[in-house]
């Protein structure tokens, strides 16, 4: 039974196919209907009304988000740039390598932020314009990462949280050198607040923004974070880079920047995180290893014991066919409430040269 027109607030929420470096089609317009909270009021001028247009990449075991939001003028007349610049974004094999592009004439880009990768800038008759380069860990499907950030882009803009299955109607799939991606445009109104380059691109998802993001000869030196976990360092490690998801990171010696192990934790998230052959799989793509079943998975995993938790430890490497031969060894222990993986990735051989070392250097871990 259809809900009087009285008892419903409609949004409209639009997609737009990107078609190489060509103009979109017209876009498609979908509507959807939410039961009303609040009582109605005046209308608001469409040229008010705020949209957020984000494109959403995976690379592995991250996913990059390029979030450009204003009103909705601005962002019609921005669009056709946005898709451009889209065509042109690459990233590499290594969740360490941020990613590439070309800038449409007239932007610039801003050094990065704890919370960003950079801030692009896009100058706009109605005022600049700001396009954050973000990215976020990416575990488990990708249908059901993109539903909880879709929703809090929607609780941004003053709106309903949608139903997975209108969430995964209303994305497009667009193509950008790294591979599809997934582009959604959102309207509502957003409250007013300060704007300025660096803010946090993930409010919502309780990763707050910091007051100010920190050197990054603090960040290289804060190798152990003495609150959380302690270790003995091999022989010949380097510091690595470390961010804000990153426990500890060393580079490997005789290796290059995409050649390290790094240590992150994240909540269990009611399995999903927790799950051995759904990781271990993820895994196995990355390497080079696609379609690995259950029964593979139990093969390649073996028990390990890290500060006295008892976890899984799995080894992957390339087929031997592949032209580049990389492999990722990996520890992954469940305390507390959270997931914690201690990653080695890099070129196969220098990886397996280092086994026993990864091995002495879990075996020293406790934690706090």
């Amino acid at each position: 039974m259809q809900l009087p027109s009285s008892s419903l607030a409609v949004f409209v929420l639009a997609f737009y196919a990107i078609l190489g470096l060509g103009c979109a089609p017209a876009p498609e317009i979908k509507t959807y209907s939410v039961v009303r909270t609040e009582p109605r009021s005046a209308p608001i001028p469409l040229d008010q009304v705020d949209h957020i247009l984000v494109a959403i990449l995976p690379q592995d075991e991250k996913a990059w988000f390029f979030k450009l939001s204003g009103k909705k003028p601005a962002i019609e007349r921005q669009r056709t740039a946005f898709e451009k610049f889209l065509a042109t974004v690459s990233v590499g094999n290594s969740a360490d390598e941020t990613p590439n592009w070309s800038l449409p004439e007239g932007w610039t880009e801003r050094g990065k932020s704890e919370m960003r990768a950079a801030t692009l800038l896009i100058p706009d008759p109605g005022g600049e314009l700001e396009l954050a380069v973000s990215s976020l860990p990416l575990a488990g499907e990708w249908e059901d990462f993109l539903v909880p950030n879709v929703n809090r882009w929607l609780r941004q803009l003053q709106c309903e949280s949608l139903s997975r299955e209108t969430i995964l109607e209303l994305g497009d799939e667009v193509a950008t050198q790294r591979g599809k991606a997934t582009v959604f445009q959102l309207a509502g109104i957003m409250p007013s607040q300060p704007r300025g380059m660096g803010g946090n691109p993930h409010a919502g998802l309780g990763i707050p923004a910091p007051k100010k993001a920190p050197p990054e000869s603090k960040a290289r030196a804060d190798q152990a974070r003495p609150s959380e976990l302690s270790y003995s360092t091999p022989t010949g490690w380097l510091p690595g880079e470390m961010n804000m998801m990153r426990k500890a990171a060393f580079l490997l010696p005789g290796g290059g920047p995409s050649d390290g192990v790094t240590v992150t934790s994240f909540p269990a998230g009611g399995g999903q995180m927790s799950d051995v052959v759904a990781n271990v799989q993820r895994w196995g793509r990355q390497v080079g290893l696609a379609g690995l079943t259950g029964a593979e998975v139990d093969e390649l995993s073996s028990p390990v014991e890290v500060g006295g938790f008892d976890g899984t430890y799995v080894e992957l490497s390339s087929p031997k066919e592949s032209d580049r031969k990389v492999s990722l060894f990996v520890a992954m222990v469940e305390r507390r409430g959270q997931v914690w993986f201690f990653k080695m990735l890099g070129e196969t051989e220098l990886v397996t040269g280092q086994r026993d070392a990864f091995r002495q250097f879990l075996a020293s871990v406790k934690f706090k």
